[in-house]
């Protein structure tokens, strides 16, 4: 039996005992309330120190789906200022650690920095999060689909976790007014990358008496969670079973973009990928995609969001095959 399609089989199973409204669509992946693209699959990501996070696939979007552990970047140095609820290191195994705004930024303001993320993951900006909720019907109903349906406060209104993000009301550390942990079981609070001033940035909050995704500009020493969203997303074009004869890299399109773009690009065996952006000037400033492939066709939705307007290069290098192409960004 085709093992993709026993795991889609078996996973549908499961949402049907879990009494979860879900079926699989026509493309083998797990679809929930109607969305086009919820795909639970087996990919796993892991920190510096070790740690192992599943993914969920969320519309365009790869996001970590447990709360960030570290107390070390991707480097090794160490996290300032990062704490477990109540200093518990049980509750950090379930309920991730805390982070200020800066720690989680590593000291960037620059949207989508990767801070305290593993490599080719980053901290959500407000955009990031604005993505989501739209693709789970808008940010009055979007809380509930990402709310965990265990371990909140009750009533935890409109909580059904159908997009699989399964948030836990891990709570916050006030370092600005109360100095104390609180809001556990209440509340998920998270860090966004947006920078709002001096002293202030954005957060995303769902709460146990609500169903919406709320948004909220609070100041950098409060302690939150951090959940991470990968960088871009390559994915499998659908609907074609033939294996490229040759390596091959597109054209972006459209060029000029504002501020997303498709790369496409073509594998005929299997290879260590490496997909990567540099300025006019020669400088690597991202790194797309970094891993092993299989043969087939893919492609990226590129985001620069980040960046500023001007020429820049993405290059395919996969085992002797390098091709770059020229992409020009406009805000």
């Amino acid at each position: 039996m085709n093992k993709n399609f026993f795991f889609a089989v078996l996973v549908t199973y499961l949402f049907a005992f879990a009494n979860v409204s879900a079926h699989v669509g026509s493309t083998g992946h797990l679809v929930a309330d109607k969305f086009d693209r919820i795909v639970i699959g087996n990919d796993t990501v892991s920190d510096y120190d070790g740690n192992i996070y599943n993914t969920i696939q969320i519309g365009n979007q790869l996001w970590v789906k447990e709360n960030l552990k570290s107390l070390h970047y991707s480097d090794g140095t160490s996290i300032p200022d990062v704490v477990a609820y109540n200093n518990s290191d049980s509750l950090a195994d379930i309920y991730g650690r805390l982070y200020t705004w800066n720690a989680a930024m590593k000291n960037s303001t620059v949207e989508n920095a990767q801070g305290v993320c593993p490599c080719e993951w980053h901290v959500p900006s407000d955009n990031d999060w604005k993505e989501l909720e739209q693709f789970l019907g808008g940010t009055s109903v979007a809380g509930g689909k990402m709310k965990a349906t265990t371990g909140w406060k009750l009533p935890n209104t409109g909580a059904t976790n159908s997009s699989g993000f399964s948030a836990l009301a891990a709570g916050e550390y006030d370092s600005y007014e109360f100095k104390k942990f609180q809001l556990f079981n209440e509340y998920a609070v998270f860090w966004t990358s947006t920078n709002i001033s001096i002293s202030k940035a954005r957060e995303r909050y769902l709460a146990y008496n609500k169903a919406a995704s709320n948004t909220y500009d609070w100041y950098k020493t409060l302690k939150y969670s951090i959940r991470c969203v990968k960088d871009s997303l390559a994915t499998s074009v659908e609907n074609n079973t033939a294996i490229p004869g040759n390596f091959n890299l597109f054209q972006n399109y459209p060029n000029p973009f504002n501020p997303l773009s498709t790369i496409r690009f073509e594998i005929p065996k299997t290879s260590f990928v490496k997909i990567s952006v540099n300025n006019i000037l020669g400088k690597e400033i991202k790194i797309l995609v970094n891993e092993e492939k299989n043969p087939g066709q893919y492609e990226i939705i590129f985001d620069a969001n980040e960046l500023a307007s001007g020429t820049y290069f993405y290059t395919l290098s996969a085992g002797k095959f390098k091709d770059t192409k020229k992409f020009i960004f406009l805000k």
